[in-house]
């Protein structure tokens, strides 16, 4: 009876140790969905639809208080990718750039170690919690902004490759991140299209 207290009580120990390690080291990710939590009422505005230019290469998702620059990869290189993240999100070489017909394909950290460099290394925490209709602003290299509008959100698995697909009959914008929190298990698409 000894033995199994003491091994209960170290195992859970143990728990709340590893417990308050990820804690730790996702806290701005979940600093960030306890300030959406209480907030939420203030980030729920959205940008006029009007096609006046903004800041160039910018992504801009009110509702989630995202205002992030867009980073384009030359190159397919998970080093690179890295790199870039550290800046910003990340447009998909060889996808269509903002309001081109195809498929645009950004990504974003969710949550990162907190050693990392940047300060974009819990942009898209937020991501699963995009409502179907809500908006998503970008603009290109001149400046143009083209507003989006979900039309699906969910959990895929992290070989998924089809949230990639450029289909050439429609305007799509896609936002992808590492889910759940803290780990690269699965991932997390937001598609949303193009407001004529």
């Amino acid at each position: 009876m000894y033995n199994y207290t003491q091994m209960l009580k170290r195992i859970i120990i143990i728990i709340v140790l590893a417990a308050a390690v990820f804690v730790i080291l996702n806290f701005d990710y979940f600093r960030k969905n306890v300030e959406y939590e209480l907030k939420q009422d203030q980030y729920q505005q959205t940008l006029p639809l009007t096609r006046e230019k903004i800041e160039p290469n910018k992504l801009l998702i009110p509702s989630l208080n995202v205002d992030v620059p867009v980073i384009y990869a030359e190159r397919v290189n998970e080093d690179h990718f890295q790199e870039l993240l550290i800046n910003g999100v990340v447009h998909y070489p060889g996808t269509a750039k903002a309001g081109e017909a195809g498929n645009v394909y950004i990504f974003g950290h969710s949550s990162d170690n907190a050693w990392s460099p940047g300060k974009y290394k819990t942009v898209f925490a937020l991501l699963p919690k995009m409502k179907i209709g809500e908006k998503i602003y970008i603009s290109d290299e001149q400046g143009n902004k083209y507003v989006y509008e979900v039309r699906e959100a969910r959990a895929i698995e992290k070989d998924d490759l089809s949230v990639l697909a450029q289909d050439h009959s429609k305007k799509l914008l896609t936002l992808q991140t590492s889910y759940p929190a803290g780990t690269s298990l699965k991932r997390y698409a937001v598609v949303a299209e193009l407001v004529e």
